[in-house]
C-alpha cells in the first residue's frame, strides 16, 4: 500500500498535447478512487473492452482499490489530468503491475476524446523512464489481436510483439528499458 511519504512528488509534469491543450500528469494517488472510476466508466464500452479484455459495466470497489492503491516501486501510475481541485478529471492512465514470474505488466489508456493527441506517447514515456530508475528491465503488455491501433502503437514505443501461445486472441508485447 502506499505510504505518503512515499509519493514521488517530483514526477509531477504539465504536457501539452499536438494541438496544443495543456495537462498535467501526476503519479495515481489513493484519493483518486472517484475520479478512476468516473475516468473507467467514460471511455466507450470498445474503449474498456479493448482495455480490460472483457466487457465490463460498472467496476468494482475492488478493481478501482487496487488502481489507485501503489506502492511506487513494484506497482506505479501516473495520471493525465485537467482542471483542479474537485474538478479534476483523469484523461489518461498508464501503469505498471508486477506479474508474478511474468515480470511487470503494462497497460495505458486514453479517454476517447483524448486518444491520438500524443497523451498516450508522453504518459508512456515517463512510465519507462520511471520503470528504469526503479531497476524494472522490462515490460510486458497482453493486447487484443484485433486492437491494430495498439499493437501500432507498441511497436512505435518500441516493443517488440509476437501471437501468444496461451491465447490466440491476444498479442505479447514487451520492451527492455
Amino acid at each position: 500500500m502506499s505510504n505518503s511519504t512515499d509519493y514521488p512528488i517530483q514526477w509531477t509534469r504539465v504536457a501539452t498535447t499536438r494541438d496544443n491543450a495543456t495537462y498535467r500528469i501526476r503519479p495515481i494517488r489513493a484519493e483518486d478512487a472517484a475520479r478512476e472510476r468516473a475516468f473507467i466508466m467514460g471511455l466507450s464500452a470498445e474503449s474498456r473492452y479493448e482495455r480490460m479484455m472483457y466487457t465490463m459495466g460498472e467496476p468494482s470497489p475492488e478493481l478501482v482499490d487496487r488502481f489507485v492503491r501503489v506502492d511506487y516501486h513494484h506497482n506505479m501510475a501516473f495520471v493525465a489530468v485537467i482542471g483542479q481541485d474537485d474538478d479534476e478529471r483523469i484523461i489518461g492512465v498508464a501503469r505498471y503491475a508486477a506479474n508474478g514470474d511474468e515480470g511487470y505488466e503494462f497497460a495505458v489508456v486514453i479517454t476517447d476524446e483524448w486518444q491520438a493527441r500524443g497523451v498516450a506517447a508522453t504518459l508512456s514515456r515517463l512510465l519507462f523512464d520511471y520503470a528504469r530508475i526503479e531497476g524494472i528491465r522490462t515490460l510486458n503488455a497482453k493486447i487484443l489481436v484485433s486492437n491494430n491501433h495498439m499493437i501500432e502503437f507498441a511497436h512505435w514505443l518500441g516493443m517488440s510483439t509476437r501471437f501468444s501461445p496461451e491465447d490466440p486472441m491476444v498479442v505479447r508485447a514487451s520492451v527492455d528499458l
